[in-house]
């Protein structure tokens, strides 16, 4: 920890135990990588080079056509080793006869694909990951501080014995429970006003850049409480297994007034993981591959993982987990069939997982060190 005045500067560190994806919104297709079947990776191509070799090569004409016929084509499948034509890499060897050099030259980096695509079946699209203006993978401050809201709002919750249960889920006002929880301070009279949260005196800078040796595909996975797994047609860019990322944590004692907020977030980091595999996890036969996974200080992070992590129903309700099944079912029922949640005891019924190499993980799990 340094001081610094009135500042408090910690290091926080998460190490991924399982893939993390942060998604910024763009999606790759097939004309923007190159999927290798031998080496399992997949090189994503540079646009603006690849534009420009195309206008200095004299080859928009061919390319124009290559799209038209692709987009004909486009929900053809490839017959048993029938490699696909209608991807930038059929394109850029086999139309444009361009030599692997050239191709190379297009590659702005390249990630481990595993098992998450198949070049015969299934070269899907990619949802990238968040990445930096130079070009370089972070997972921003501002999403960890607002998993490490939800930890703490699940302890404060979970020692409340006096809260007010909404009738469903559409009363959960999640402005009046930050206010009631979280808005201690008492700068002004209005406890709502946002200049009495206790967030305020929390800072988490972006994290530093994550290493693209570092960057993975993986793809989604539904497992469910009897073990059966369904696997989606989604493929997302991850940061990989056993991956170091560090933050900067800085406490602001001048707002926060002294206030020990560094063991009450260890505390609730602790009451959230107990919780967590209590409520959630012990309801999934999946649960046994992953024990060793749970045994440090976890924090559940990133896109993809799940409605438990971050909706704070369970622990609204807690100890009386039924009526949350109860709730969080009778809300989904309609659009996303789970009338059957209640014989599980569990809802939503489906444990977000992914594999990577074989191995099985509960994505988003990263394990939490601050000093």
């Amino acid at each position: 920890m340094k001081q610094l005045g009135h500042l408090q500067e910690y290091t926080l560190t998460l190490t991924t135990k399982a893939p993390v994806f942060v998604g910024s919104g763009v999606v790759y297709g097939k004309m923007d990588y190159i999927f290798d079947a031998v080496r399992k990776t997949v090189s994503f191509i540079d646009q603006t080079q690849f534009f420009q070799l195309l206008i200095d090569r004299d080859l928009i004409d061919k390319y124009e056509s290559f799209i038209l016929n692709k987009r004909s084509t486009e929900n053809k499948r490839p017959t048993e080793n029938e490699h696909p034509t209608d991807t930038i890499q059929y394109f850029l060897k086999n139309i444009c006869k361009l030599d692997a050099k050239t191709i190379n030259s297009l590659i702005v980096n390249r990630v481990s694909a595993a098992d998450a695509l198949d070049e015969n079946h299934s070269l899907q699209k990619i949802q990238a990951f968040i990445r930096r203006a130079d070009g370089r993978a972070y997972i921003p401050g501002s999403s960890l501080k607002g998993c490490l809201r939800t930890v703490l709002l699940t302890n404060m919750l979970l020692r409340d014995s006096n809260k007010v249960y909404p009738i469903n889920i559409k009363q959960l006002n999640i402005k009046k429970l930050e206010s009631k929880y979280l808005h201690t301070l008492q700068i002004t009279k209005k406890q709502p006003d946002m200049v009495n949260s206790v967030m305020r005196g929390i800072s988490i800078s972006d994290s530093e850049p994550i290493d693209e040796k570092n960057m993975i595909l993986a793809s989604k996975i539904d497992s469910f409480p009897d073990g059966f797994k369904n696997k989606i047609n989604v493929v997302r860019q991850c940061v990989a297994p056993e991956t170091k990322i560090t933050f900067r944590l800085t406490l602001d004692q001048n707002i926060l007034s002294g206030a020990n907020i560094l063991t009450e977030l260890r505390e609730a980091i602790r009451a959230f993981d107990a919780f967590y595999i209590q409520e959630y996890n012990s309801y999934f036969a999946i649960k046994k591959e992953f024990e060793d996974l749970f045994r440090d200080d976890f924090i559940v992070l990133g896109g993809g993982s799940g409605f438990f992590a971050k909706n704070l129903i369970y622990p609204l309700y807690a100890p009386n987990h039924a009526k949350a099944v109860k709730t969080v079912s009778q809300s989904m029922q309609q659009k996303h069939k789970h009338e059957k949640d209640i014989e599980y005891g569990i809802s939503p019924h489906t444990f977000k997982i992914t594999e990577f190499d074989r191995f099985a993980y509960p994505i988003g799990l990263c394990q939490v060190t601050i000093q």
